[in-house]
């Protein structure tokens, strides 16, 4: 079934208010704001790169800002192989600053590859390696990650033409062993629905929702799990 262009538009709309309603709630939200361009390269090499800005909206003021940079290969049209490099400076509160070098690695499966609905899992190990400034000190941890990801384009058959309407989706695991790093948001799960406008081969915008439930590991006490409603803004850019 293809949508009319006014449909559409609603749909937007009803998504736009429904996600900021959600992240003014009585629960705590943050809002983000990514920029992401990516280089492909032949014999299916890509690098895909990343920049955010992230922050809560209340006090006490919570704000991250992160360059990533992630190299894959595709195999066949059912595996890639990933791995990537981050940079990450977070106020966590006033007075205790962190930076965090990441390294990860990693693959993703696609289940159904050429289908209207692409679906997929991907599994990476991180590499955690964070620096408290404040007390001059580091420390290290790895962190299995596992997504569920599916989209879906609604105006056409395929993500191939200009001016394509889509959602896209995916939940995400990670599992924290004894060697928990003392964050703010010491993440347990992500569930993100979104919305997204494919302009034309260049160029992707997408408002999504992202439901985080996560523990304060900093503090005494964290033992219950607090939930964060997000608000994401994403630009999308193919260089080439």
């Amino acid at each position: 079934m293809v949508f009319n262009s006014r449909l559409l538009k609603l749909i937007f709309i009803f998504f736009l208010i429904f996600s900021v309603r959600k992240s003014m709630a009585q629960e705590s939200g943050q809002i983000w704001f990514e920029y992401k361009p990516a280089y492909s390269f032949s014999k299916g090499y890509k690098l895909g790169m990343r920049a955010s800005l992230r922050t809560n909206l209340e006090d006490p003021r919570w704000r991250t800002f992160e360059v990533r940079f992630m190299p894959e290969k595709k195999l066949n049209l059912h595996f890639d192989i990933l791995a990537s490099l981050q940079f990450l400076e977070t106020l966590q509160y006033k007075g205790l600053t962190t930076s965090e070098i990441r390294f990860s690695a990693g693959g993703r499966y696609h289940f159904l590859p050429g289908k209207r609905i692409k679906s997929g899992v991907m599994a990476r190990i991180e590499f955690r390696n964070i620096y408290k400034k404040e007390a001059m000190e580091w420390t290290y941890a790895t962190r299995p990650r596992l997504q569920f990801f599916a989209s879906m384009p609604l105006n056409e058959k395929s993500m191939s033409p200009d001016h394509v309407w889509y959602i896209t989706s995916f939940v995400e695991f990670f599992y924290q062993n004894e060697d928990d790093v003392q964050e703010r948001y010491a993440n347990r799960y992500w569930i993100r629905l979104g919305l997204g406008y494919k302009i034309n081969k260049k160029i992707q915008l997408e408002l999504l929702y992202n439901r985080q439930d996560s523990k304060n590991t900093i503090t005494d006490g964290y033992e219950d799990l607090s939930k964060e409603n997000i608000l994401v803004f994403s630009f999308k850019h193919k260089l080439h």
